[in-house]
């Protein structure tokens, strides 16, 4: 969505823009797809920036298209140690007491500082100014209005989430109910977001895939040209400047400037092998922490099978808060199971099962030294699909098993493969207490050469990637006279 964005905020300007997608549709992380009558979507189950006034449906807008939502108000379930334990959408803190009754003073300071955290977080509405833009006197002002502005955020916020639950509580249950939302490494803040969200996203009529859909329409009918089943190979460069891209097929591309929605280590891999900078550009970021990636697994579930309001399910240990994702496999790891809601045409219940096994599991999950997926990596698949719905079925019961109509496994490497995220990253860097903020910026060191995406700044997230568009189109805009920044917003005020 990175490049979307940023083709859309400059086509809307007249400027000739052309987008090459690799696959037959656009649109990455939020790309749907079916499977015998189902349609999927990679694991998000709703998006708050898609509600009304928010940021999505307005870039939209601007772009001059739109999508149709629905509410989605389903409630959770989460099973610590097997025991389960029911949260609806509209009364969380009730049933976190009623669950709770010896842990009441626990619960009310959670939710006192997760709505202190949260009122700070969605404080101002003004698109923030990127860090790398700042002066010396901006950074200050900046950071003395989070400090007064936002004590509790700066408080709790930024610390990692596990070591914020403990100060909060002492009750490994409470504290993985907590986690139950989040299954990764983060720092408390995303925690705090994920459950104030619970019951208040929405969600496209025609899935996720209606987001890039809408937003091919919009740059088709402003001029854009839009390639797909095209694969970039290589970057080209002149006299250290980038001119234009080469493709599979060997067709060359040139332009002023060239945009890649890929991780900055493909991006820099595309780059050419006797290009100076190539191997700095690697070297500084060989070191950067990556935001793990996931498994996806992909159930289509008997239509007549009852979820009742329940829209996502969690299982795990009450341990699992505190452990690291890197010890975690098939047998031990926490999952996620979402209950997407049934679409007119699908012939059954589009379910998707998200857990956090490593990239490098069982040696990259047995491919080969170039990541090729040999026969031990279906093998592996396999039995590692065999597992996680074992443990699925022990929980939720044989009627569950007896209703799972396929099951599609989609691992690390699979990811990494589909979206060029290194690592098949879900969020770009990773944003535990010592990396949370540490952006790229779009502008790379090699002249007209661009990145958008979640590795950039404002980062991750549906909204956030959208965003690094409308930030690179700004600076690339501006040069031409053009104030994109106040053009969009005297377009909605």
């Amino acid at each position: 969505m990175g490049g979307l964005s940023a083709g859309n905020f400059l086509a809307k300007y007249n400027k000739k823009v052309l987008i090459i997608e690799k696959h037959n549709i656009p649109g990455g992380l939020i790309t749907s797809f079916k499977r015998k009558g189902v349609q999927f979507d990679l694991g998000i189950e709703s998006l708050y920036e898609l509600n009304e006034g928010q940021a999505i449906p307005q870039f939209l807008e601007f772009w001059g298209t739109s999508i149709e939502t629905q509410k989605n108000s389903g409630d959770i379930s989460c099973f610590i140690d097997g025991k389960r334990y029911n949260f609806h959408h509209d009364s969380l803190k009730e049933d976190f007491l009623n669950a709770f009754p010896n842990d009441k003073e626990d619960i009310n300071r959670i939710f006192e500082v997760n709505e202190k955290i949260s009122k700070e977080m969605f404080s101002g509405t003004e698109a923030p100014k990127p860090p790398y833009e700042m002066n010396l006197f901006e950074l200050i002002k900046f950071g003395i209005h989070n400090y007064t502005k936002k004590p509790t955020f700066m408080k709790y916020g930024l610390k990692n989430g596990n070591d914020v639950l403990k100060e909060l509580t002492k009750n490994p249950i409470i504290n993985s109910l907590i986690y139950s939302q989040g299954l990764f490494p983060m720092v408390y803040m995303a925690y705090v977001y994920r459950w104030s969200v619970i019951g208040k996203g929405s969600y496209p009529k025609d899935g996720m895939q209606a987001i890039p859909n809408a937003s091919v329409n919009s740059f088709k009918a402003n001029g854009g040209i839009l390639k797909l089943n095209t694969e970039v190979t290589e970057i080209l460069i002149e006299k250290d400047v980038a001119i234009g891209v080469k493709t599979k097929n060997g067709e060359c591309y040139y332009a002023r400037d060239i945009i890649s929605n890929a991780s900055p280590h493909f991006t820099y891999e595309l780059l050419p092998s006797n290009f100076i900078k190539k191997d700095k550009l690697k070297y500084e970021i060989r070191n950067k922490e990556i935001f793990p990636s996931a498994c996806a697994l992909f159930l289509s579930i008997n239509k007549n099978y009852d979820f009742e309001n329940t829209s996502k399910f969690s299982f795990l240990t009450s341990s699992n808060y505190k452990d690291d994702y890197k010890s975690f496999t098939p047998e031990n790891c926490p999952i996620e199971m979402i209950v997407y809601p049934q679409k007119t045409d699908d012939t059954n219940r589009a379910v998707v099962a998200l857990f956090p096994i490593p990239y490098e599991y069982q040696g990259c999950w047995k491919t080969s030294s170039k990541r090729e997926r040999v026969e031990e990596y279906y093998k592996l698949k396999a039995e590692v699909t065999e597992t996680i719905l074992h443990r699925l079925s022990l929980v939720m019961g044989n009627n569950f098993k007896d209703s799972i109509e396929l099951a599609e496994l989609s691992t690390p490497i699979t990811f990494e493969r589909f979206t060029y995220s290194k690592n098949g990253s879900f969020m770009g860097w990773a944003i535990d207490s010592k990396n949370y903020g540490k952006f790229m910026r779009q502008k790379t060191k090699v002249p007209h050469l661009f990145l958008v995406g979640q590795w950039v700044f404002p980062g991750f997230g549906v909204a956030g990637v959208t965003a690094s568009g409308y930030y690179l189109a700004k600076d690339l805009l501006k040069s031409d006279g053009i104030d994109l920044e106040k053009d969009y917003i005297n377009f909605f005020s």
